[in-house]
């Protein structure tokens, strides 16, 4: 792998030097040139790629009615954990318009962070899965597709929460809905919901609760922490403690990038090799409708989502959504920087020229990322 990324590091430099040239010398020309106006340089970019694939569900229009919606609720109710209803919250700040705004301008400190077991790398990381819950979010216009439940005393279940954001944002949005957050870490930050909790448990093994008892449960990015035989185990115990009639959401992205550059594709083929090595299905996203109703699961809806990597775009919502989808990738790629020097044997500085290339082909290539929406339902007694 190492040789590989070499050889792609010198064609880059020779890339870079002849376009560098290039540049000088159409600079020389324009100042030169009489009655000539300067001009940049406008990526128009294609779209046919979401026009023409029918699976495909991303509009304008997401970003202030999907932040508006992440508001927290006032008041609270009677809930399955045995917990006092709060008092009213206090009015809340008004949120910026703008996600990108948001990231750009924030600068967490180390120095405010809780003492905890957490390293500053699980620190970057939590930050990054809470960009891609927003853009997500952002592009879906919802936290869930599927057909909720929100009568008084239903159940929630979040496998796999996380930082816990979706699970806190559902439990504001319904607050008669009781949810509930697995993971084998907790969240490494407090919530106050009433009708929230969080339960450490190993999710491929049997879950802390009853048969037939919950009404929606909810699983997005995983593919990376579970195994190949992991999948049926998770969806076994789902099928077990969901109600009859009740759904199941599964948002699972590609591994590799849409119209990759040479770059990504050695990307690609090393997350391929380390996938192998450590028994992840790569193409886990091609076997979830298969896994679903071998289960037992039916009326199985698919649904894709693609969202821009990359500035090329021509709408300014998708330019956006593609801004802040590349920056997640770099963030990434940067924190796992010393892993992958080591692994293909180049230098740090040599991956930093790397994940450069890699930004640069998001808007050469025209890049994009593609994630799947599985809904299915829990057979209802005859």
């Amino acid at each position: 792998m190492g040789n590989q990324a070499s050889r792609i590091i010198e064609k880059s430099k020779d890339r870079k030097l002849r376009k560098s040239q290039h540049l000088q010398q159409r600079r020389r020309s324009t100042l030169t040139a009489e009655n000539r106006s300067l001009s940049s340089h406008i990526s128009n970019g294609n779209y046919d790629w979401i026009d023409e694939n029918e699976l495909t569900t991303l509009s304008v229009g997401a970003l202030a009615a999907a932040m508006e919606k992440a508001r927290p609720q006032q008041g609270s109710s009677d809930n399955l954990f045995g917990k006092q209803a709060s008092a009213p919250r206090p009015p809340q700040p008004p949120r910026r318009k703008s996600i990108t705004e948001y990231f750009t301008k924030r600068r967490p400190s180390m120095s405010q962070r809780p003492a905890t077991a957490f390293s500053d790398h699980d620190f970057k990381e939590f930050d990054r899965w809470q960009r891609m819950h927003y853009l997500h979010k952002s592009a879906r216009k919802a936290n869930a597709w599927a057909p909720l439940n929100t009568n008084k005393g239903s159940v929630i279940i979040d496998v796999g929460t996380g930082t816990g954001i979706w699970a806190v944002e559902m439990a504001n949005q319904y607050p008669d809905v009781q949810v509930l957050g697995l993971d084998r870490v907790m969240p490494h930050e407090q919530h106050r919901v009433d009708n929230l909790r969080f339960v450490q448990c190993d999710i491929t093994e049997s879950w802390p609760m009853s048969d037939n008892a919950v009404d929606f449960i909810f699983l997005r990015h995983m593919k990376e922490a579970l195994k190949k035989q992991d999948w049926i185990k998770v969806l076994g115990e789902m099928y077990r403690v969901l109600k009859p009639g009740g759904h199941v959401e599964l948002v699972e992205e590609d591994f590799p990038n849409h119209n990759a550059g040479p770059m990504q594709q050695a990307f690609c083929n090393f997350v391929e090799e380390q996938c192998e090595q450590t028994e992840i299905d790569y193409h886990a996203p091609d076997h979830l409708s298969d896994h679903l109703e071998k289960i037992g699961f039916v009326d199985l809806e698919k649904k894709a989502l693609d969202i821009p990597l990359g500035e090329w775009p021509t709408d300014p919502e998708l330019k956006q959504f593609g801004f802040i989808n590349q920056e997640a990738q770099r963030a990434r790629i940067r924190n796992n920087r010393e892993y992958i020097a080591k692994t293909w044997g180049i230098s740090i500085s040599e991956c930093d020229m790397l994940v450069q290339e890699t930004l640069e082909e998001f808007e050469e290539y025209h890049g994009f990322t593609r994630t799947y929406t599985f809904i299915a339902t829990k057979p209802s007694v005859n």
